[in-house]
C-alpha cells in the first residue's frame, strides 16, 4: 500500500503514462473505502486475484483505520 512519502509497488504517478488522466482518492473522503473495495471487487471479478486486488483491499482497511484515528 502506498503513502504519499512511501509509494507502493502499484503506485499510479510512477506507472501513469505521459498526460494520461487519473484521479485519487484520500483516506479524509467518507465515500473513499467503500469505493476502493468496490474497485477490487469488481477488478478481481473481471481479472480474477492479484497483487494489485490484494494491495487495494489493504488499503481500504487502512483508511478506514486511519479515519477512525482521526476523529
Amino acid at each position: 500500500m502506498g503513502t504519499k512519502n512511501k509509494p507502493g509497488a502499484y503506485d499510479c504517478y510512477e506507472n501513469a503514462h505521459d498526460d494520461e488522466p487519473m484521479f485519487v482518492l484520500l483516506a479524509r473522503d467518507p465515500l473513499a473505502p467503500m469505493l476502493v473495495d468496490l474497485w477490487a471487487c469488481l477488478r478481481q471479478h473481471t481479472r480474477g486475484h492479484c497483487g494489485k486486488v490484494a494491495e487495494a483491499k489493504d488499503c481500504a482497511d487502512q483508511m478506514r483505520t486511519w479515519k477512525s484515528g482521526q476523529l
